[in-house]
């Protein structure tokens, strides 16, 4: 996993782990997303699903629940996230997912190719997007299909927005880095990764930003929790060492924030993610 490995140490440390303690608030947060993903790929029953980036699983076992003659195939970088997604997949009975670890950047995927290539967030990661977006397209059939979701820009995001400006009153402003670093919103720009899509041989490539609206669960004190620890404050809080008392002003900043999001005691944050599709 050499060519990704930065990307794999940050998903085996604490940081990455937050995602399967805070699995619960961030799959009902996204539900909305992955629906909506979902719903634009024409899945037939029989199909075989390649998940990418599949996290704690839930894609995948959505996935899996809309092709009951079909099979699905979470992958990933970490192999604690995979064991608790195969641990979900076991609980809820399951049969027709697996999971695999590797870097999907250089694994070879050719030897029983796919009809459908999905992903909930897990495209922006690669240090090397067109090499990637290449070998993935060799996961796929002759007919075979892309479809995939990314964050649009930290900017018309409130969930990161917000977090991050409680986190930088905290610490100070943070320098810019590279917004087409591996990350979460490395995909922020569509024209950008329609670009890097055809230089990658793919055909019949669209791209737009879709208005979406998150559904965290457990109020306005329950979404603040999730989004102060994952995604820009904590990755702040790391960056500056930060303690508990710091912990506790960011995520009461975000709280008081996002009591605008509050309807009626439940909390729906607007969000703009990027939809992308493409055939081999």
């Amino acid at each position: 996993m050499d060519a990704n490995k930065a990307q794999a140490d940050y998903w085996a440390s604490p940081a990455g782990l937050k995602w399967i303690e805070h699995e619960h608030a961030l799959d009902t947060a996204m539900a909305g997303m992955l629906n909506m993903m979902l719903a634009t790929t024409n899945i037939l029953p029989t199909d075989r699903i390649i998940d990418i980036g599949c996290g704690t699983g839930a894609s995948t076992l959505e996935s899996a629940q809309r092709v009951p003659d079909g099979d699905v195939l979470g992958v990933d970088i970490s192999e604690a996230l995979l064991g608790r997604a195969a641990s979900r997949a076991k609980a809820e009975g399951i049969r027709n997912a697996t999971f695999l670890l590797a870097d999907v950047q250089t694994h070879a995927f050719s030897a029983h190719p796919f009809d459908l290539l999905v992903s909930r967030l897990g495209m922006s990661f690669f240090a090397d997007p067109v090499a990637a977006l290449g070998n993935l397209s060799n996961a796929l059939n002759t007919r075979g299909k892309m479809v995939f979701v990314c964050w649009a820009s930290v900017a018309k995001n409130p969930w990161f927005e917000i977090p991050k400006q409680a986190a930088e009153e905290r610490f100070g402003p943070q320098p810019k880095g590279n917004p087409n670093a591996p990350g979460p919103s490395a995909f922020q720009d569509c024209n950008r990764v329609v670009d890097l899509m055809n230089r990658a041989g793919l055909s019949n490539v669209e791209a737009r930003p879709v208005d979406i609206v998150l559904t965290p669960p457990g109020g306005v004190a329950g979404a603040a929790r999730a989004a102060s620890k994952v995604g820009p404050a904590a990755r702040i809080m790391k960056a500056h060492k930060g303690s508990e008392a710091d912990e506790v002003a960011i995520e009461h900043a975000v709280k008081v924030n996002f009591e605008q999001f509050d309807k009626g005691g439940n909390v729906r944050v607007p969000a703009v993610v990027n939809l992308f599709s493409c055939s081999r």
